[in-house]
C-alpha cells in the first residue's frame, strides 16, 4: 500500500472532524442516533446491508432487531410493491431467492407474501427455512423505532408514497431515503420540510458529464448525505469539495449475495481488502471525507472503529 493510501488514524480522524455540522435542528423527541445522522455530520455511522443478514435472514424483522441488540447505527432494506399496492421488503423482483414463494413481487398480493417463510442469511437453493415472514414496509418502520436509523433504498414503489408511509409510523427522522441524482425537486423538498434525510444516490457508470456537475447539483439541496457508487475513487474527492457540509455514504460491500459476483460499488474500498486491513478501505475512506459506510461486515466495522477511538 502506498504512503498517500495509509494515512494514520489520527490524520484520518482530523479529515472527519473538520467537517462543519449543518443539519435541521435537532428536535425534542431525537433520540441519540437521530442526532447523529441530523446535527452531528461527523461521527463516522455503521450501516449493514440488508439489516445484519448474515446472521439471521435478509431484510427481515429478525435482522433489524439483530442489528439494533449489537449496536449497529443503521440498517438498509429493500422496499417493492405487491400487485395489490402494499409496500413490502424485499431486493429481488421475484420471492424466489429468499422465501419458500415462487413469482414476482408484483403479481403476489400481501396476503400471499405474507404466508412465505424466510430462508436464512442470503437464500438460494437448499438453505434453511425459518419462522420469519416477509416484513411489510410499516412492520419493519415500526421495528426500528428508537433503535436503529433505516436506509431505505427503494427498488419498486413510488418515492411520495414511501414518504407517506414514514409520516404515517412517525418515523421521519429516523430513516435515510435514497433518492435519485436528480430527483423532482418538490419530493426533495417535502422530504427535508418532514425532517426526512433525503439521500440522493450519485452512479458514476450512469453520468454522462463531469461527475464534479453532477455532485453539485446534489449538494445544492443541502441533502444530509450523497451516496457514492463509483469505480474511480477520486470521485470521493470531488465530492467532499462539492458538498463540504454534508454527509458522503460509501458502500464496500465486495459481492453479490445471490451470485457470488463483484458488486463493483466502490473501486478498491471492498470488504474482502477491510477484513485483513481495514486501515486501507475503512480507513482511507474516513481520511477522504466519508462518514457513513455500509457493508456486510457491520460488526468489523464497529469494533474497527472503537478501538481507533472512532466511536
Amino acid at each position: 500500500m502506498s504512503a498517500r493510501t495509509r494515512m494514520s488514524t489520527t490524520a484520518a480522524f482530523a479529515v472527519v472532524a473538520c467537517l462543519t455540522a449543518q443539519a435541521t435542528m435537532a428536535q425534542p423527541g431525537d433520540t441519540r442516533l437521530e442526532r447523529l445522522l441530523h446535527d452531528d455530520r461527523r461521527t463516522v455511522l455503521v450501516a449493514s446491508h440488508r439489516a445484519c443478514w448474515k446472521k439471521t435472514s435478509e431484510n427481515s424483522i429478525d435482522g433489524i432487531r439483530r442489528c439494533a441488540a449489537d449496536g449497529i447505527d443503521i440498517v438498509e432494506i429493500d422496499v417493492r410493491t405487491t400487485r395489490d399496492d402494499v409496500l413490502v421488503l424485499m431486493h429481488d423482483e421475484t420471492v424466489d431467492r429468499t422465501t419458500d414463494g415462487h413469482g414476482a413481487v408484483a403479481d403476489l398480493t400481501a396476503a400471499e407474501i405474507a404466508k412465505l417463510r424466510l430462508r436464512e442469511r442470503g437464500g438460494g437453493p437448499g438453505t434453511r427455512l425459518t419462522e420469519g415472514r416477509v416484513p411489510t414496509f410499516a412492520q419493519a418502520l415500526a421495528a426500528i423505532r428508537d433503535r436503529v436509523l433505516m436506509n431505505i433504498d427503494v427498488k419498486a414503489a413510488a418515492l411520495p408514497r414511501v414518504i407517506d408511509a414514514v409520516v404515517a409510523a412517525r418515523a421521519t427522522r429516523a430513516v435515510i431515503l435514497n433518492v435519485p441524482i436528480d430527483v423532482d425537486p418538490a419530493i426533495m423538498r417535502r422530504a427535508q420540510q418532514l425532517g426526512i434525510a433525503a439521500q440522493p444516490v450519485y452512479l458514476e457508470r450512469e453520468q454522462r458529464g463531469p461527475a464534479s456537475a453532477a455532485l453539485a447539483r446534489a449538494a445544492a439541496h443541502r441533502p444530509a448525505s450523497i451516496q457514492l457508487i463509483f469505480d474511480t475513487p477520486a470521485v470521493v474527492d470531488t465530492a467532499r469539495a462539492a458538498a463540504k457540509e454534508t454527509r458522503l455514504f460509501v458502500n464496500t460491500m465486495a459481492f453479490d449475495i445471490e451470485r457470488g459476483t463483484p458488486m463493483n460499488l466502490s473501486g478498491p474500498y471492498l470488504d474482502a481488502r477491510a477484513v485483513t486491513d481495514p486501515d486501507a478501505v475503512w480507513g482511507a475512506l474516513i481520511a477522504h471525507g466519508v462518514t457513513i459506510i455500509q457493508t456486510d461486515e457491520p460488526w468489523r466495522l464497529r469494533a474497527w472503529l472503537r478501538a481507533r477511538r472512532l466511536r
